[in-house]
């Protein structure tokens, strides 16, 4: 007897931990995946517009009196800083899936999903995409959803929903 309630109460437990590994297919972020093909994803590009809120700020990369802050796959604010009293923001780089950043020579590096992107950033009125460099990275389909979603690489880049 004794035998059979330990049994039962790690049958029970056993259960309780699984509960965990619950797929959430079901779950609405999931029935919603936002897919573009590669070939549209790279074809918009980037966009430069005007500045907005920062909502969720990552990473801060300081270059001479410029800040570039990175707002995790959505892009990158571009704020003045010559006068550190009072930053003025300057425009928002609409670029889907950047994660991280570098600056050299007037140059801004971003990441966009798997590839790299190059902006001309010398003049900050001005900004430019002059080179993006396609599979630098490994893709991470993922990126977006943390959730245990099904999704299907030849449907394309699985991208945010305002982008």
């Amino acid at each position: 007897m004794n035998f059979n309630i330990k049994i039962a109460f790690m049958a029970l437990l056993s259960l309780f931990a699984l509960q965990g590994c619950v797929e959430y297919r079901d779950d609405p972020i999931c029935t919603e995946l936002n897919y573009m093909t590669f070939e549209e994803f790279r074809a918009k590009g980037i966009e430069i517009l005007a500045p907005r809120e920062i909502k969720e700020a990552g990473k801060i990369y300081v270059y001479n009196n410029t800040l570039f802050v990175a707002e995790k796959n959505r892009g990158v604010h571009v704020i003045d800083n010559s006068d550190k009293n009072n930053p003025s923001p300057k425009a928002f780089i609409k670029i889907a899936g950047n994660i991280d950043m570098a600056v050299k020579d007037g140059y801004l590096y971003l990441d966009s999903y798997m590839d790299l992107v190059v902006l001309n950033i010398k003049n900050l009125d001005s900004i430019k995409e002059v080179n993006r460099v396609n599979d630098t990275f490994t893709y991470n389909a993922y990126q977006n959803y943390s959730y245990g979603c099904d999704f299907n690489l030849s449907n394309g880049v699985m991208v945010g929903g305002d982008n």
